[in-house]
């Protein structure tokens, strides 16, 4: 199901600012004073030329002007100190977004993560707050200051003459309604046309991390073609909201700009009759053009402020999923598993269970071995043994106790996991390894990778354990990167073990340093292996043979080639073509 869109993304975005609320506070406050002596600046103006035109007098002229000349270095200071204080404050109330984003998703459940691309979820990080961000640091502020200007503006233009002022008032009224209806326009356009950017660099990020794949298989034009085709939906889009903003803008200008036309052929009027000097016209002009400007700049501003809150909506939706509670770690460590009439359907698709009827029992040391073909179900129980993925249907016990009596901190802590496609973080091995244990010393980490074999190769390197691995660990070859993932596993020092194809793909001589490897590593644990090639779990204590997304015959390696039919059948398909080689 998915979450209901936030409906208040700015007060979900002021939330958090609550704890600047002083400083903020007290930036606006000093802007007030400072956008106040903007509004003086026409008035010194009009007396100036009034001064010069009735009464030639040079003192008053100049007193003014050094006045003038006063007031504008003063603004020029607070304008800078305002400026400097909302920038700072919205730095890091970004930085505080961009943290509590980046938790939300990496502590939601797995299928909640899966359930979206990756480059979706790292625009979300990247490009929706850089939007966000821009505004806020800019934008928001010049709202605020144009807002002051257009309020001060009108009661000086009002006072001054309520003759000239009524063609102006009476376009106000046309233009807030404009903007109301434009702004919740440009606003959903702002949300697809940040989606659309999403998509486009979900196609960078997937396009980016298969490159060997796209050379291999020659396929740089189609990937060229695919993004393409994103990046014209997201010009599309963001060209018709430009249009909404130029056609707001335009209409702004006609509307005020010939309110002044007008105000301009009845003011000369006024100063021909005497009503009025042309000091006091000049200064009316001025507040009407500070009128004009401040309403012009509001639709770009509005339009930057509306682009925002839909950039917001996307990632306050993310914010708004329930995290997992890992719990405390309360030291429980699981040593057995016992699977209960377990069933699983992915919620994208919950009417098809990837497992179901799940019986099974792994007591404490046990070396038990999961095989079948791929898609039986093997994976996905080892899963649900992790905890990443909850039953749709029964349920898992940890040491006889039910999974509400351990945190999942605990149960997964219990488990180390050896994968077949080893993903290290872009660090050096040094930091790979102490994944398994943040507060290891240098000795046990040195221990570890002499234990996991990994030392071999380790010792070559002129950095040693400080050598960078590079992005995923590509400057390593897969069997020093299993290396290094058993050496890690070691370091966490788990009751329980999965080892999911740990030795396939890998040349005999890699192959035999990291059986030796694991060896080391299954001893005294509980040890479950998934394989497809057989020769790897005839030692096992049990052999579990999954078909169909459960289990069909579970026993040792001799009971099952006389009982399970299939899994004689598999033996006989590998050690014939083994003999044949």
């Amino acid at each position: 199901m998915s979450t209901p869109i936030p409906s208040r993304p700015l007060t979900f975005l002021l939330r958090y600012y609550r704890p600047y609320a002083g400083r903020v506070l007290a930036a606006v406050g000093f802007m007030l004073p400072s956008t106040a002596i903007s509004l003086a600046f026409p008035r010194l103006t009009g007396t100036i030329i009034d001064g010069i035109i009735t009464s030639n007098s040079v003192d008053r002229v100049i007193s003014t002007g050094g006045l003038f000349l006063g007031l504008l270095i003063t603004q020029a200071i607070v304008g800078y100190i305002v400026s400097v204080t909302l920038a700072r404050t919205t730095e890091r109330v970004m930085g505080h977004i961009r943290t509590d984003l980046f938790r939300a998703i990496i502590t939601q459940p797995l299928s909640t993560v899966l359930a979206r691309r990756v480059g979706e979820l790292s625009s979300r990080i990247s490009s929706d707050m850089t939007q966000v961000q821009e505004t806020f640091s800019f934008s928001l502020l010049q709202l605020l200051r144009q807002s002051i200007l257009l309020v001060g503006s009108i009661i000086l233009i009002v006072t001054t003459s309520l003759e000239l002022t009524l063609p102006i008032l009476m376009g106000i009224p046309i233009i807030v309604g404009a903007a109301v209806f434009l702004g919740r326009a440009i606003r959903a356009l702002s949300v697809k046309t940040q989606d659309a950017l999403a998509r486009s660099a979900t196609i960078v990020d997937e396009v980016l991390q298969s490159i060997a794949s796209v050379k291999s298989f020659v396929q740089e034009e189609q990937e060229i073609r695919r993004y393409t085709e994103a990046i014209n939906e997201n010009v599309a889009l963001a060209v018709r909201g430009a249009r909404l903003r130029a056609a707001f803008v335009t209409f702004i200008i006609f509307v005020i700009f010939g309110g002044i036309a007008a105000v301009i052929l009845y003011g000369a009027g006024l100063v021909a009759s005497g009503s009025i000097t042309m000091g006091q016209l000049l200064s009316f002009l001025m507040y009407a053009m500070f009128v004009a400007g401040a309403l012009g700049s509001f639709a770009e501003l509005f339009g930057s402020l509306q682009k925002s809150l839909g950039a917001t909506t996307r990632f306050h939706e993310i914010m708004l999923q329930s995290p997992e509670d890992l719990g405390a770690d309360t030291g429980m460590r699981a040593h057995s598993v016992e699977l209960r009439n377990v069933a699983f359907a992915y919620p994208e698709r919950p009417t098809v269970n990837v497992v179901h009827d799940l019986n099974l029992a792994i007591t404490a040391g046990e070396r038990i071995a999961f095989v079948g073909m791929s898609g039986a179900g093997k994976s996905t129980t080892a899963a649900l043994i992790q905890r990443l993925y909850e039953p749709t249907e029964g349920t898992i016990r940890y040491d006889g106790l039910p999974t509400s009596a351990l945190t999942l901190r605990d149960i997964r802590s219990s488990i180390g996991v050896v994968p077949q496609d080893i993903v290290l973080i872009g660090g050096t091995i040094e930091d790979n390894i102490r994944y398994g244990n943040n507060n290891a010393t240098m000795e046990m980490i040195v221990e570890s990778a002499r234990r996991a074999q990994a030392t071999e190769f380790i010792d070559r390197f002129p950095d040693g354990l400080a050598t960078i691995v590079g992005e995923r660990g590509v400057k390593l070859s897969g069997g020093q990167r299993q290396r290094i993932a058993i050496a890690r596993a070691l370091l966490k020092n788990p009751p329980i073990l999965i080892l999911d194809e740990a030795t396939s793909s890998l040349d005999a001589e890699s192959e035999h340093l990291i059986k030796a490897a694991l060896e080391e590593l299954m001893a005294q644990r509980t040890t479950i292996i998934i394989a497809h090639r057989l020769s790897t779990v005839r030692e096992c204590d049990r052999i579990a043979v999954f078909n169909a997304g459960t289990i069909e015959n579970i026993g040792a390696h001799d009971e099952l080639l006389q009982t399970s039919q299939r899994y004689r059948h598999w033996c006989d398909l590998q050690f014939l073509a083994t003999s044949a080689d």
